[in-house]
């Protein structure tokens, strides 16, 4: 029950009558009260835990008839575990958030925060696996076209003469291919190598189809 100023001045006391108009008692007397204390639900959002302590302290921090200053509230409770958030709030105050932005505006504020904080984590080692990524997926072409012709020059081993029209015609459509796609400057040296090895190889069919035993089934 709240009590008034007035009604304050003058309680009854096992000890007599307290009137502080009158000095009564002239000297300190020991009091035994229970402590106020504030609990709150575990679950309770650290915003409100802090805006319950801003405004105790600013209705209640001050001095009163049987409080000093700051004596409530605090974080000096050897009862009940003290909130991550009061403990926050204690050591530090109110965040800047609280002190110049409206709630409404400082929990879509935060959230923005929180969003933006778990995007640069995750974007930072993106950004360095996006060029290795990147890398691998133009190696892996280029293996491909490596690997066509790997397979068109070990079919040199067997007879040239029956299929020699369509080994040329796969040469023909390997360089046409290679000839189309499109490589990062990084990767220069290694399409002129490509374009190298086709040349090789169809010089190898150029040759093939040279020697004596073609010209004679032709």
């Amino acid at each position: 029950m709240l009590r008034s100023a007035a009604s304050l001045a003058r309680l009854v006391l096992p000890q007599g009558v307290i009137d502080i108009e009158r000095n009564i008692p002239p000297n300190d007397v020991q009091l035994i009260g229970a402590p106020t204390k504030v609990l709150v639900r575990s679950d309770l959002h650290p915003e409100i835990v802090q805006l319950l302590l801003q405004t105790m302290v600013e209705v209640h921090g001050g001095r009163q008839i049987f409080q000093r200053t700051g004596e409530f509230p605090n974080s000096t409770d050897t009862e009940y575990p003290v909130a991550p958030a009061a403990i926050d709030f204690y050591k530090n105050g109110p965040s800047f958030m609280q002190r110049h932005v409206p709630l409404w505006l400082s929990v879509h504020a935060q959230r923005a925060i929180a969003v933006l904080v778990a995007a640069i984590a995750l974007g930072l080692p993106t950004a360095r696996l996006l060029p290795l990524a990147y890398n691998w997926i133009t190696r892996r072409r280029l293996f491909y076209w490596y690997a066509q012709l790997k397979a068109l020059e070990a079919s040199f081993d067997g007879p040239m003469a029956k299929h020699l029209s369509e080994k040329q015609a796969e040469i023909e459509r390997i360089e046409e291919a290679v000839s189309h796609i499109s490589f990062p400057l990084t990767f220069s040296d290694q399409l002129y190598n490509l374009r190298s090895h086709i040349e090789i190889v169809r010089r190898k069919i150029a040759s093939h189809a040279n020697t004596p035993e073609q010209m004679a089934a032709e």
